[in-house]
């Protein structure tokens, strides 16, 4: 294990997990974190349009969000509008923390000035001080994003894009104010989202349900949720790379997608996602890689809770996994797995099948483990092909204060039912996991939150990769992240890890919760990370 070197506090984590930089192929400390965002080159803003601010669907039309704003404008010339002291939409993107530094990254505005014509003025400012006193640096008109530096770590800023024409300085449009505290963090930032941000209104301020999925041509794809307290918790975001995972670009905004899983079906992208919290099971598609998706259909209907886990091919049929809730957590919410021919045409409900739900039942309880009645259940469950060729459906136990199991269910040949097997003893079990099995060895691996202080069986800010030859027995192989502060458990999360193997590796994306996240439940990052040679590395695991 290597020192993190200027790294507040004692983070530890395994340098092969780290982006290179651009310069050079290092594995220091995060490398350069904000040269790793790379600007928007013109060809693809002329390619795709308005791509980076994503679409949303309404009675079956794809419709661009600023679409209503020109609208509202009874689409008067962009220049006009500016003639007449009327301003043109100015939408920040992203904005990405690094190690005293931020990058953000802005729409183009619809507008018929050229862009050689015009330029941005990026501002940063602490929080609570005038505007007059913020940090700016002046980029041309065809740059859409900007870095600004020699920031403080683990200060607020408030940040803002300015359009005006050249010469003149004739304001043309002020983005929104966006949130955010520089500061070295782990990985490769897809998304941020500061605590107190607002920029998303209604559907909440925090990160969740992290998924990634390769595209037929090798580009990677990853998505997340937005949820908080009284969000309306129906909204996802889409990413793409195309440098496989060194940096990321928005491409859209998908409504009616809640604790999606991205995978991709005979050449197209797929969200399986909820509607919204506790809602229908839809699935979302696109046929050009995420940048626009046809309106959803309805799988099945219901209070449904999900999770990004794995969409299995096997037997010629897809498989996943999904809980049906009949009350309060953790005793209210009852297994279900749903199954389709690989072949059929998945957009059509008819072709799924919705097995009968099966509840968590006390009398699976170890003897000796008397929990109060409705204090134990299960969650986010796995569909995994074990050695034999069986269907399981591997779930989270929640049996607090006790940790370190779960739950094993047999699904039947033909996905009408689920019925109890066995406990196993897994690391990582009262938290959401992936378990995939690698197609060249047969061994099954998982990225679990290891518990290493029994005081505190929910942490999440140790993240250790796991393997097993059968699924029963499972070998902590290293730990990838971990911040072993004192407060760690309490402000740090390295969560509900969605990942693939590529080749040697190991690719991941994690709800990362870490430089001043509200606690370490409500994430404000998407990171991206890379375990190299994940099979062959040394072993290490702490305490």
């Amino acid at each position: 294990m290597t020192d993190p070197g200027d790294v507040p506090g004692d983070l530890r984590y395994v340098a092969a997990l780290l982006p290179p930089r651009r310069e050079e192929a290092g594995t220091g400390f995060l490398g350069t974190q904000h040269s790793d965002v790379i600007p928007v080159k013109e060809s693809d803003n002329d390619k795709v349009g308005w791509r980076k601010l994503g679409m949303f669907v309404r009675g079956g039309l794809f419709v661009p969000t600023v679409l209503f704003l020109a609208l509202s404008l009874a689409v008067a010339p962009a220049a006009e509008r500016i003639a007449s002291g009327q301003r043109v939409s100015l939408t920040i993107t992203r904005v990405i923390p690094g190690h005293h530094d931020v990058t953000i990254e802005w729409l183009r505005p619809e507008t018929t000035v050229d862009v050689s014509d015009m330029r941005y003025r990026v501002a940063a400012k602490f929080r609570t001080a005038s505007w007059d006193d913020a940090k700016t640096t002046i980029v041309r008109g065809d740059r859409t994003s900007a870095a600004l530096t020699g920031l403080l770590n683990n200060a607020d800023y408030a940040v803002r894009v300015v359009a005006e024409t050249l010469g003149t300085s004739k304001l043309m449009g002020t983005s929104e104010e966006r949130l955010v505290t520089p500061g070295a963090i782990p990985g490769v930032v897809i998304d941020y989202l500061h605590k107190d941000d607002r920029a998303y209104g209604e559907k909440g301020q925090y990160i969740g349900s992290p998924s990634i999925a390769r595209l037929d041509d090798g580009r990677l794809v990853a998505s997340h949720d937005v949820f908080g307290r009284g969000g309306t918790k129906d909204y996802s975001r889409i990413f793409r790379s195309d440098d496989q995972g060194r940096s990321w670009y928005h491409v859209a905004d998908v409504h009616e997608a809640f604790w999606g899983k991205l995978f991709v079906h005979n050449g197209e992208l797929c969200l399986l996602a909820c509607s919204r919290q506790y809602g229908d099971i839809v699935l979302h598609r696109s046929a050009d890689g995420g940048e626009m998706w046809a309106r959803p259909v309805v799988l099945a209907s219901g209070r449904y809770h999900k999770a990004p886990v794995p969409v299995v091919r096997h037997r010629g049929r897809l498989w996943t996994c999904v809980e049906l809730q009949t009350g309060g957590w953790p005793a209210g919410f009852q297994a279900v797995v749903l199954s389709a021919p690989a072949d059929a045409d998945v957009s059509k409900p008819e072709n799924w099948t919705v097995s009968k739900p099966l509840p968590c039942d006390p009398a699976w309880l170890p003897k000796g483990w008397d929990l109060p009645r409705g204090k134990h259940g299960f969650l986010e469950g796995n569909a995994v092909v074990n050695p034999q060729g069986n269907l399981l459906n591997i779930l989270r136990y929640h049996v607090s204060p006790h940790f370190r199991k779960a739950v094993v269910l047999t699904i039947a040949p033909d996905g009408k039912s689920l019925s109890f097997n066995r406990l196993i003893d897994f690391y990582g079990g009262m938290t959401k996991f992936t378990i995939r099995r690698n197609p060249e060895t047969g061994m099954y691996w998982s990225l679990v939150n290891r518990v290493t202080r029994p005081e505190k069986p929910g942490m999440r800010n140790v993240l250790t990769l796991v393997s097993s030859p059968n699924l029963d027995d499972w070998t902590a192989v290293r730990d990838i992240l971990r911040d072993d502060r004192e407060t760690a458990p309490e402000y740090v999360g390295f969560q509900y890890i969605d990942w693939l193997f590529d080749g040697d590796d190991i690719i991941l994306v994690s709800r990362t919760a870490y430089n001043g996240a509200h606690n370490f439940h409500d994430a404000n990052h998407l990171t991206f990370h890379r375990v190299k040679n994940f099979a062959d590395a040394p072993r290490w695991v702490g305490p």
